[in-house]
């Protein structure tokens, strides 16, 4: 099962967030609350959001990263000659046939 994202002060993961961000969306939207309950939930929702856009910067950057490395590699395995594997995992030749 992959890894969630977790915030270490409080051990909630990006989807939490992300669920209590919709919470106060609806709350606010919603009418019912008094001033300075919408303005609280507001105040609340942006910090959320800041912790989010924080999470979706990482998990990009650590995409990029696992690209790069990709990339690396490919190009390492092309300079030492070494035989490619198809996306089955099978050996192919230098032209691209399977040696078999």
């Amino acid at each position: 099962m992959a890894k969630k994202k977790i915030d270490k002060e409080t051990k909630k993961s990006f989807e939490e967030y992300l669920r209590e961000i919709e919470d106060i969306a609806e709350k606010l939207e919603s009418g019912e609350t008094g001033l300075d309950e919408a303005i609280a939930l507001y105040e609340k929702g942006m910090e959320l959001s800041i912790k989010c856009s924080k999470a979706l910067k990482e998990a990009k950057l650590k995409v990029e990263i696992l690209k790069k490395r990709k990339q690396d590699e490919t190009i390492a395995e092309e300079e030492t000659g070494e035989d490619e594997e198809d996306e089955n995992g099978d050996e192919e030749d230098e032209d691209g046939r399977l040696p078999f």
